[in-house]
Formats: structure tokens, sequence, C-alpha cells
């Protein structure tokens, strides 16, 4: 299981950039976020439970002084690290008493980014182990130390000797396995988007142990289970006659959680099972079949029972689908602005990834949906657009849980893509005009007065002759023309009250010479100012 990161930055290219720099997988981390202030950053920890934080020490909301203080109360085991451009040692005192894992000033460097979450995994694992430790006196039951093991087992990526050893802790909590073969059930039990809390995930967990353990009932069969995320993991350890008995049980557990899903209508469940491994520390390989039966569901469907042992090995590999010419005509169609050209280079990967179907497995299907959300990504770049709310690139990532076929993963991404990019080309259309706008407003603001071309570029922030095209290209006259245009506009309210004379209103408007005023006014209206005046009398 990947551990939870969060980037807090003020600055959304830093927060990228960061991402940028690590190789998170290598470390078993997964960015989940980005935050720009800080009381954006204590909601994003309150919502997603990371393990670290890496904030920047100034940024508006909460600073991150204060986000830390505020994360030592109420979250104590988020591993902070503070990145400042600040070389200042009371920020840094600041920071250490509340046990900040490190403090890095900018530029950050990869190597000391690296140390430093390589200290935090170390306080994870050296907490893990001392967690269990020291609740040895205090655990309810032999069951529960036995869960803590498989929780240990988990977080350590399935593979518990590099955190104990064995032996020396088998001895001291007095467990004793039954033989030397292991087996790994996976049971993910998916709520609905809407409905999945907390407190319902945490009362599903407990009926699906009730089940499992209710059906393996065998004094021959050690259990351990544990609840984690969306899934409810149970470790068999007996002999291999033994544990091939789960096969049976395995039907019934899944005709009870198919009566649970009538009962409660709102969950997809997927029952995972590893092959049967003769070694303690084979269990990181459990861990990882159990993932690709999961995985696998995209092309078997929901509420299955997929054993390893059935997951095919892929013939074809995921670059095979996403290759440069796919590559190309994508980015191409991004670049378009080309919705349609888009979704149907979507549409024609679907047809393919159905086509091979019998040669890949869900690994591959889902490692092309993380390729293709970074190629999209990296496509809408062109519009410089960075804002996407929701559906930001860390965000549709985990969507992958929701998607029980290959049509569903797609189609939900087609749709977000188009809905993303329109919204790109309407942020870069917005972008463009919106010197017009300023352009526009400023000399409505200002007609009066004497306002020259260099004037306004200088307010709009361009230069003169590119102001001067764009203006012409959008509105289909020139600025000069435009400032007389309002000039005039307005003359022609003035004109209808007598009170005032032509030479008033000329300069009223913004033109020093009444007979100029006359001359423009008639170009623009086909009448002079006084038979326009006459009209209204």
């Amino acid at each position: 299981m990947k551990r939870k990161v969060i980037i807090a930055d003020d600055e959304q290219h830093i927060c990228h950039l960061i991402k940028a720099l690590i190789e998170w997988e290598q470390y078993g981390l997964e960015v989940v976020g980005f935050a720009n202030d800080g009381n954006k950053a204590f909601q994003m920890c309150e919502e997603c439970s990371p393990d670290f934080l890496i904030t920047d020490i100034r940024m508006p909301g909460l600073s991150g002084i204060e986000l830390i203080r505020k994360l030592y109360d109420a979250f104590p085991d988020i591993k902070v690290i503070i990145i400042t451009g600040y070389s200042q040692f009371s920020y840094a005192q600041q920071a250490l008493k509340f046990r900040v894992v490190d403090y890095l000033l900018k530029p950050i460097q990869k190597e000391e980014l690296e140390c430093a979450l390589q200290k935090g995994l170390n306080l994870i694992d050296a907490e893990i182990v001392r967690t269990l430790e020291n609740r040895n006196l205090s655990l309810k039951s032999m069951q529960e130390i036995k869960d803590n093991l498989l929780i240990l087992i988990l977080n350590s990526k399935g593979q518990p000797s590099k955190l104990f050893n064995r032996e020396r802790f088998l001895e001291e909590y007095h467990l004793k396995f039954q033989g030397n073969t292991w087996q790994l059930l996976q049971i993910e039990c998916i709520l609905n988007r809407e409905d999945n809390t907390l407190s319902l995930q945490e009362f599903l967990g407990e009926k699906i142990r009730d089940i499992v353990v209710g059906e393996v009932k065998n004094e021959k069969i050690e259990i351990l289970t544990a609840l984690m995320d969306n899934s409810f993991f149970c470790l068999f350890n007996g002999d291999r006659e033994i544990l091939e008995l789960l096969k049976t049980a395995l039907i019934r557990i899944k005709s009870k959680l198919l009566v649970l899903n009538d009962v409660l209508q709102k969950i997809n469940f997927t029952i995972g099972l590893s092959n049967i491994y003769g070694n303690f520390n084979d269990i990181s390989a459990c861990i990882n079949e159990c993932e690709s039966c999961i995985n696998y569901k995209v092309i078997k469907g929901k509420n299955k029972i997929i054993k390893y042992k059935d997951v095919p090995k892929a013939e074809l590999e995921a670059i095979r689908f996403i290759d440069g010419n796919f590559r190309k005509r994508f980015m191409k169609a991004i670049a378009d602005a080309d919705s349609e050209e888009m979704a149907g280079e979507i549409n024609e990967l679907v047809t393919l990834l159905y086509r091979y179907s019998g040669k890949i497995n869900g690994d591959v299907v889902l490692e092309i949906y993380q390729m293709l959300v970074k190629l999209f990504y990296k496509g809408i770049q062109v519009f410089d657009v960075t804002d996407f709310r929701e559906f930001s690139q860390e965000n549709l990532i985990p969507q992958k849980q929701y998607f029980y076929s290959i049509a569903g993963a797609f189609t939900y991404l087609s749709d977000i893509f188009q809905l993303l990019l329109k919204r790109c080309v309407e942020e870069k259309e917005d972008q463009s005009s919106r010197p017009i706008r300023n352009a526009q407003i400023y000399i409505e603001e200002h007609y009066r007065e004497a306002v020259t071309l260099e004037e306004i570029a200088k307010h709009v922030g361009l230069n003169e002759t590119y102001l001067s095209s764009i203006f012409k290209k959008q509105m289909g006259k020139s600025l000069i023309d435009f400032l007389t245009y309002i000039r005039i506009q307005h003359a022609k309210e003035l004109l209808i009250d007598h009170c005032r004379s032509v030479n008033e209103i000329a300069e009223e408007v913004g033109f020093n010479d009444a007979k100029y005023f006359t001359k423009r006014f008639k170009k623009f209206t086909g009448v002079s100012p006084n038979e326009y005046r006459k009209l209204f009398s």
C-alpha cells in the first residue's frame, strides 16, 4: 500500500516542480494532492490522512508554522517536511519544536528531499514496531495482536524481516503459526462516491470480517485480519492441504457479500486471492498478486472472485497501445482543441483494448489509464492553465477504484478530458480578451481626457503595435475609432440637453477643437451636432 503525500506551496508551479523531482513510487509514496494555502492544506490532511506533508513556511491563510502547530495537535503522526526560501534560525527552531522531519532551503536539491523522505519513512517504520510493542499489555486479545501484525506486514510492503526479527517477535507475543504455507485474501469493497464515508467503511469492514472469519473457522488455520483503505485483508497460515479448502469457502463468502449488497445497495466488491507460498518473507508476492487480482476487475467486472492463478500474464505492454503514433495524434487533437478528435482517439484505444483483452490484464489497463492521464495534462500545458479544481491530475488517478469495465474507465476519462479541454479553451480566450476589456474600460473611464494609444497600451501591459492589432482583430475597429465612438455616444446624450452649446459638449467629451468634433460627429452619425439636436427638439 502506498503512503500518501500532500505538497503545499502558494505557488502552483513549485508544487509541480517538487512532484517532478522525485520518483515517488521507488519510496512506496504517492502524491495525492496540492494545496495553495495553509487552510486548504489542513483541510486536505483531515480528508486524506496523509503520511507526509511537504509545506512552505510562508503561505496565505495559515502560515507553515501555524499549520504544523495545528497538525501537531490534531494529527501528530503526519511527517512534516518544511521548505522555505528564508534561512532564518528562528523558523527552524519553531519547526523543530513541533517535531518536523526536516527543514529544507529553496532551491530544493533532489538528494536533500530524498534524504528527508527516507528519514520520515524510517520514523514511520520505527513507530509501527514501537506501537505494537508498547501495546502488548493493553491489547484485548490474541486476535488483536495478530491483526496488528498484519497491519505491520502490509505497511512494510510485505517485507516484515526489514522491520523485525520474526522469531523474536513471535516469541515475545506468544504467537505460533500452524504451518509453513501462506495465502492472502483481499476483499475490496467500493461504496458509491456519495456514500463513501469513514464510518460506513468501518461498518462494512467489520461485517466482512465477521463473514470471512465465520466461513473459515478451522483450528488448523491461523487467520490475521486487517482493514486498510477500502479493502479487508485476511492472511491465512496453515498446511497446503488445509488452505486448498478455502476455494469452497470463497463461494460462500461471495454469496453473503451479495446478500449484504442487496441490503445496502451501495457497494461493489472484488475478491482477490493470491497463490500459496511456503515462506513467511514471500508475503510481499501475496500482496502484489492480490493487487493484480483487484485490478483485473476492470476486465472481469464487479462482484467477482478473482484468483491470481486465473489472471493472465500480460503478453502486450502498455507502451504498445500508447505508442509514438498515438501520442502524436492525441497531443495534436489537444493542441487543436479538437474534443471530437481527442474522444475518437480514446474510443479507438478502447476498441484495441477489447480486441486484445485476452493478452492483457488489469495492471496493463490501469497503467494505460495513468499514462493517458499524464499525457493529457502534458498536452494542455500549451494553454497555460493550472487551476483544474476537482479534476487535478492527482484526483483523477485514484478514480480507477470505481471502474469495472474498460469502457467505463476510458469513457469517464474521455468525458473529463473534454470538459477540461473546453475549460482550457475558455480560459485561454478569456486571457487573450482580457487586455481588450481592460482597454475598453479604461477608455470609458478616461474618454474626457486627452487619451493616447501609448497611455492605453501601458495601462493594459502590452506594446502599442500588438494592442492595436488584437483590438482591431477582435473589435472590428481601431482603438482610436473606438475612443471616438465612445465620445460621440456620450455627446449624443448631452446634445439632447439644450442648456449646453456644441463647443461646451465637444470639450466635455474630450475634443479640444469644436470643428474637428463636428466633422467626426457627422462621419459617425451622418448628421451634424446641430442637426442631431433638432431631431430631438
